[in-house]
């Protein structure tokens, strides 16, 4: 029973991080009328860093956690893979989506669902059936919330594939890195370095000017504090105790919130398509949890 509840409340970690990550979309797509995609994801990131080194401060000073510090190694380690991963992921895909759709760009990053419990299969995982059946639910639910019309593959949709595969290793690399280091701390340091690369990107081949940066502040401080720090954060903690792959299924749910928020906050449309869409994608969830029915190892 014990181990059902923290089971439950890294789920609820999990859904709340694809909640804040779907209305995050809302803030990057209003963002992008003054910054360029390099110089947003850095500032976010390197936002997101700061804030977390700052709570470290307080909490240090708070005395809220006696626990021995982790090893170091595995911190450095985890945190410079960790952010070199995000830092692939974020940047093909926003590099891809200039040749393709918003909704081609979701379905295909969405993909790490599959990617995930493959990865976990020849690194010698058991996947079981039904997490199958969810995976299956999912790519049904995701492309009929994401695609509308023909589904063609272009140059723009091969670069975000390849996101999607580093995206599914990051989570991946969270699971082995979570349960050896404190969360904070590795959320912290994967931004720093994330942030680090994307920022002398955006300095080298994006023109930016300080008005620029001045006049998305909200979006960044949302984007920075509450996707990056929080939600990413979230994602860590919760990882401690979820199987990668039904994390991935989880983490999915971003593309059902993007949806929804577009439809609560910019007044988009929401077809009954994409509305089947959103309910495969809860039921896939659903049916990937019967794994717990017969092995309660994560």
């Amino acid at each position: 029973m014990k181990f059902n509840l923290i089971r439950l409340r890294a789920n609820i970690m999990l859904f709340v991080t694809a909640f804040i990550w779907g209305v995050t979309f809302v803030a990057q797509k209003s963002a992008m009328d003054f910054l360029g995609p390099f110089m947003f994801n850095g500032l976010r990131c390197l936002f997101g860093s700061l804030s977390l080194f700052l709570l470290s401060l307080v909490i240090k000073h708070g005395k809220i956690s006696n626990k021995p510090s982790k090893n170091r190694k595995n911190l450095v380690e985890g945190s410079i893979i960790a952010g070199v991963l995000l830092f692939l992921a974020t940047t093909l895909q926003q590099i891809g989506i200039v040749d393709s759709t918003a909704g081609k760009a979701g379905f295909i990053t969405s993909l790490y669902i599959v990617l995930v419990p493959l990865f976990s299969l020849i690194s010698g995982k058991r996947v079981t059936r039904y997490v199958w059946i969810g995976v299956i639910l999912a790519l049904i639910g995701l492309y009929l919330l994401c695609v509308n019309g023909a589904f063609g593959i272009g140059k723009g949709d091969l670069i975000i594939l390849f996101s999607a595969v580093f995206f599914a290793l990051h989570i991946m690399c969270i699971s082995k890195y979570a349960k050896k280091v404190d969360s904070i701390k590795l959320s912290c340091l994967q931004f720093f370095f994330a942030g680090i690369f994307a920022t002398i990107l955006g300095l080298i081949f994006e023109q930016t000017k300080i008005t620029d940066i001045y006049s998305c502040l909200k979006e960044l401080f949302y984007a920075g504090v509450l996707s990056c720090a929080v939600a990413y954060t979230l994602q860590i903690k919760a990882q401690k105790n979820v199987r990668p792959y039904i994390a991935s299924l989880i983490l999915s749910l971003e593309s059902v919130f993007a949806v929804l928020a577009g439809f609560l906050i910019l007044n988009e449309t929401l077809t009954i398509k994409e509305a089947t869409g959103c309910v495969l994608m809860f039921m896939a969830v659903f049916v990937a949890q019967f794994h717990s029915k017969s092995s309660n190892k994560t």
